[in-house]
């Protein structure tokens, strides 16, 4: 009793087993791809930005009018989201320092009360710049604007401020630091000076006649050097002004205007819906911030007492969050990557301006054709194994930065084959010895319904009178009528008959002569040894020597046997080599036919 219960539990355990490994392969069917999802990140260009500021006496000879500060405020207020921007700013000692996360506001006010005296101690300056940069991953910058010159009030003072900008200067090249120097006025030979800076580390220097210029240089630098994702949208010249500019669409984050040029603080801003509208001034440049814009369109108007010349500009930030999945197609032995771009709000970006281009999609290195199908991009790729696939989106639409992961991996696992289960010899024998036993019958079946019917199907040659060549005995009747069913030229030929009892005098005939006598030109391979002779009973006998093969109704006739084809019954000849198929029918005359 208790191995009868073992028995029936180990069955059913195998059962359940079966069970689970139809799941697990019907699941890697349906689902053959990882789906990857990717956690937003920094852009590709994030950068730390360090401003330093010469704040010393000498500045007073070449920035009277302290434009250096309005220099900062329009990078700080321009720069995108991927730029970290900090201020230090020093004389004897550094007397500003704010680090790299620090806002525009913050830095706005820092240099509301800024006034140059004193000495320059740049050692001290730069060395508090790269202490901010120390712990940074992102790309790292220092700017420095300055007249170039490293002098203290003691030669003892202005040695110590050299060693700490060398010491400085070496910590950037370790950390990878780039330094650039914005030098006003002449270039200082025969002093202490900054310079070596921007050559030890791979930075420029900008050599500018004095502060004026840094107005004009604000729109140079940021999208000439730092190359500042941007696109025009329109100038204002005279005195009044006013922009009509239509965004590319609603998606993005947020969307900046940026008006560089000397101007007055009596900008007026109207037609326009967004999350939350900001507006940061100088005497230099505006930039009015819209952040999840809703309406596309935006009307700008200015008007200043001076004449103006306003260059203005669009720039736009998406954040995005990227998913990648792939759907196998066996019949194709393709595999589509599906890649879907959402912003925060969850809509697509592929609804937007990126559905008209502005998209590379790189496969492996190399960029690929892809189509947009219900908001999301699909490439194909052909698979024959399990791979991972390493996708790389790049935007090039001019005047968008996007941040979210820019480079996917996705995994393709095509479905496995079904195992196959072990054999049992000894049911899979028994199912043979059973079919072959059920083979056996049906054959002896057949035999039997094949043996001849009274005498009239099959003829036995040794009774056969008279012989194909022996003398004339029984006369034709009847008529034959001949159908061309199918044949190589696809050529349709009409019905053709032959009246036996009137025109014919052989004692034997062929499926050859038959043809010929219906002006039938097929020329058939074996034709002439398919005979028919009269037989009893007005019957005809016919007999297939050739290698065609001939059925009556369903019956296939044995080759070199003679069967008997009475009145209303008809014979097929199937050519397999000249692919024709002709129907021969045996039909009794009319009496007006005869």
């Amino acid at each position: 009793m208790k191995s009868l219960m073992y028995g029936d539990r180990k069955t059913e355990m195998k059962g359940k087993k079966k069970i689970i490994l139809f799941s697990i392969v019907l699941f890697l069917f349906i689902f053959p791809c990882i789906t990857l999802n990717a956690q937003e990140i920094n852009a590709d260009e994030t950068m730390d930005v360090i401003i330093v500021l010469d704040n010393s006496q000498s500045m007073t000879n070449v920035d009277s009018d302290y434009r250096a500060s309005e220099f900062i405020k329009a990078l700080t207020s321009i720069l995108p989201g991927s730029y970290r921007t900090g201020l230090v700013a020093y004389n004897q000692e550094v007397c500003i320092s704010l680090p790299p996360e620090s806002s525009p506001e913050d830095i706005e006010q820092a240099l509301q009360d800024i006034s140059y005296r004193n000495y320059g101690n740049a050692g001290a300056g730069l060395s508090e710049a790269v202490s901010y940069l120390k712990k940074s991953r992102n790309k790292k910058k220092i700017l420095v604007i300055s007249d170039g010159e490293n002098l203290m009030n003691s030669k003892e003072s202005t040695e110590e401020s050299v060693q700490l900008f060398e010491a400085a200067l070496e910590e950037a090249k370790n950390q990878n630091i780039t330094i650039d120097i914005i030098n006003l006025g002449n270039r200082i030979e025969d002093s202490p000076n900054i310079y070596p800076a921007a050559a030890a580390t791979g930075g420029k220097i900008y050599d500018l006649e004095n502060g004026g210029e840094l107005e004009a240089f604000a729109e140079k630098y940021l999208f000439e050097e730092l190359k500042i994702e941007s696109r025009p949208v329109g100038k204002i010249s005279g005195n009044t002004g006013e922009l009509k500019i239509t965004l590319p669409d609603c998606l993005m984050e947020k969307a900046k205007i940026v008006l560089l040029g000397r101007q007055q603080n009596e900008n007026i801003v109207s037609g326009c819906e967004a999350g939350k509208i900001q507006v940061l001034k100088g005497t230099g440049h505006t930039v009015l911030e819209l952040e999840n814009p809703v309406s596309g369109d935006i009307t700008v108007q200015i008007s200043s007492e001076e004449s103006m010349n306003i260059n203005a500009y669009l720039m736009a930030e998406y954040r995005y969050e990227a998913e990648a999945e792939c759907e196998y197609l066996p019949d194709m032995e393709q595999v589509e990557i599906i890649i879907s771009l959402k912003n925060k709000g969850g809509r697509s970006l592929l609804t937007g301006h990126l559905a008209n281009g502005g998209l590379s999609v790189l496969l492996g290195g190399k960029e690929c054709d892809y189509v947009i199908r219900d908001e999301k991009l699909i490439v194909n790729r052909s698979a024959l194994q399990d791979e991972t696939v390493e996708l790389t989106l790049q935007f090039g639409d001019g005047f968008g930065i996007y941040y979210g992961e820019k480079n996917l991996k996705a995994e393709i696992i095509l479905p496995k084959p079904e195992e196959e289960p072990e054999t049992d010899w000894f049911f899979l024998s028994v199912i043979i010895i059973f079919a072959a036993a059920l083979l056996l019958i049906f054959l002896m079946a057949v035999r039997k319904k094949k043996a001849p019917a009274a005498g009239k199907r099959m003829i036995e040659e040794s009774r056969m009178l008279p012989k194909e060549s022996g003398i004339r005995g029984n006369d034709f009747c009847g008529k034959l009528m001949v159908y061309v069913i199918h044949n190589r030229d696809d050529i349709d030929y009409p019905p053709e008959s032959i009246n036996l009892f009137a025109r014919c005098s052989r004692e034997v005939i062929t499926l050859e002569w038959i043809l010929d006598a219906c002006n039938l030109p097929l020329n058939l391979k074996g034709a002439e040894k398919i005979v028919m002779k009269p037989g009893d009973d007005r019957s005809l006998i016919i007999k297939n020597n050739g290698v065609a093969a001939a059925m009556k109704g369903r019956e296939l006739l044995v080759k070199g046997r003679s069967y008997h084809m009475y009145y209303h019954e008809k014979v097929t000849f199937i050519f397999d080599k000249e692919d024709t198929e002709i129907e021969v029918h045996y039909k009794d005359l009319k009496p007006n036919e005869r």
